[in-house]
C-alpha cells in the first residue's frame, strides 16, 4: 500500500482545443481534489483505458490546472462512469477483475435501473406506504389494468435518466392524453381507446420500462415540485443526508429535473409557503427519514459497494410523502451560484468516506 492514501475518480476524460474535461463533474472533480489536499490525500482523475495501463495514468490538480501523470493505484476508487455501456464492455470487466486481485475497493459499484431499485424497496414493508405503485411494462393487459386504477399513470425507461423519455397518461373521459418529457411543448396527443394508446406507445418505447402510478404532487404556480436528497455513507452501514433541496418544473414539463429545465431552490423556502415553521420542519425531518431508509435498504441490498445516492420524494396535495425514483450517480451541476473556493458538503462527504474505507482495510 502506498505510504500516502490514495483516491481516484473513474470517469469518461474529454479532450478539446489541448484542454481535457470530465464532462458534467468536471467542476465537482476540482472540489475533491482541493479536499484531498486538506486530508492529505493523493487524488487523480482516470479513465478505464488510462488506469487499466501496466503504468497507470491519470490527472492531478496541480497549480490551478488538471496535468497528466503517472499515478500510484488507488485504495480507493469513486466510480462516476456516466456510460451504462461503458459499465457492460470488456475494459469494464478487465477493471473489476484487476481491481479484485489488487485488493483495491470501488464504491458506486453500477448503475442501479428502476425495476430493479423498485424491487429491493418493495421487499421492505416498511416503506409500502411510500411506494407509488409500480409494475414492469410488460404487455397491453399491464397497460389495461394500471390505468383503470389511476387517472394519472408514468412510463419511464428502467434505464432512464435526468427525466428524459417518460410519458405521462392521463385518463379522461374523453379518452387517453399521452404527453411525453422529451418533447416540446404542444406534443400531448389523444387516443381514444388503450388499444391505440399501447399500439403508440410500443413503436415509441425503446427499451424496457415501467408503469407507474402517478402522484398529485403539490405544486407553486401550477409547477410540480419535488425534492433532490444527497445521502452519504459515512461508515459500514450510517448513511447521512448531506444536502436537501426542492426542483421546480419548467412551466412547459411535467417533470423537476434540472436536465428538463427545472430550477432549484432552498427546500426550506418551499415548505414554509406550504406550512406553517413547525410543520415544515417536521415535513423536512420525515423525507430526510425515508431517503436514509431507502440508501440503507439499497446498500444492504445491491450488489457491490455505494456509498452515495441521489433520492428523489414528492408530497401530494394531501401531505404525504412519495418516492418517486433514485440516482446511483446524482448530478452534480447546480443553478445556484457557487463560489470558485466553495468545497460543497457531497464532495467533503466522499472523500471522508474514502478515508473511511482505507481505515477499515488497515
Amino acid at each position: 500500500m502506498n505510504q500516502q492514501p490514495t483516491v481516484a475518480v473513474l470517469t469518461e476524460i474529454f479532450h478539446k482545443d489541448s484542454c481535457v474535461h470530465f464532462g458534467s463533474i468536471h467542476d465537482f472533480c476540482e472540489e475533491l481534489a482541493n479536499y484531498s489536499m486538506q486530508r492529505q490525500l493523493i487524488f487523480y482523475v482516470t479513465s478505464l483505458s488510462m488506469y487499466l495501463k501496466n503504468e497507470k495514468s491519470g490527472y492531478r490538480w496541480i497549480d490551478g490546472e488538471w496535468r497528466e501523470t503517472k499515478v500510484p493505484p488507488a485504495n480507493v476508487i469513486y466510480n462516476r462512469l456516466h456510460s451504462r455501456k461503458a459499465e457492460h464492455s470488456y475494459l469494464f470487466e478487465q477493471l473489476i477483475e484487476q481491481l479484485k486481485n489488487e485488493h483495491v475497493l470501488m464504491f458506486n459499484h453500477r448503475f442501479l435501473h428502476k425495476w430493479e431499485v423498485h424491487q429491493y424497496l418493495a421487499s421492505h414493508s416498511y416503506l409500502h406506504p411510500y411506494l407509488p405503485k409500480t409494475e414492469l411494462f410488460r404487455n397491453k393487459q399491464t397497460l389495461d389494468s394500471v390505468v383503470e386504477r389511476f387517472p394519472v399513470v408514468f412510463i419511464k425507461p428502467i434505464h432512464g435518466s435526468q427525466g428524459r423519455h417518460i410519458f405521462r397518461i392521463e385518463n379522461k373521459e374523453t379518452g387517453f392524453l399521452l404527453d411525453y418529457s422529451t418533447s416540446m411543448k404542444d406534443a400531448v396527443q389523444q387516443y381514444a381507446s388503450t388499444s391505440e394508446l399501447f399500439a403508440a406507445l410500443k413503436e415509441r418505447l425503446k427499451s424496457a420500462a415501467i408503469i407507474q402510478q402517478g402522484i398529485d404532487m403539490q405544486t407553486i404556480d401550477g409547477r410540480p415540485i419535488d425534492f433532490r436528497l444527497l445521502c452519504h455513507r459515512a461508515h459500514d452501514s450510517e448513511w447521512r443526508v448531506t444536502s436537501a433541496v426542492a426542483r421546480i418544473a419548467n412551466q412547459e414539463q411535467f417533470v423537476a429535473n434540472l436536465a428538463r429545465g427545472g430550477e432549484i431552490v432552498p427546500i426550506d423556502n418551499v415548505l414554509q409557503q406550504w406550512y406553517e415553521r413547525r410543520k415544515a420542519f417536521q415535513q423536512k425531518m420525515l423525507l430526510k427519514d425515508i431517503a436514509i431508509e431507502v440508501s440503507t435498504v439499497l446498500a444492504s441490498e445491491a450488489e457491490g459497494l455505494y456509498g452515495e445516492f441521489g433520492i428523489d420524494l414528492a408530497i401530494d396535495r394531501e401531505h404525504k410523502p412519495w418516492i418517486i425514483e433514485v440516482n446511483t450517480k446524482p448530478s452534480k451541476q447546480t443553478n445556484m451560484s457557487i463560489s470558485k473556493h466553495f468545497i460543497r458538503p457531497s464532495a467533503k462527504a466522499i472523500i471522508d468516506y474514502c478515508l473511511s474505507l482505507i481505515d477499515e482495510k488497515e
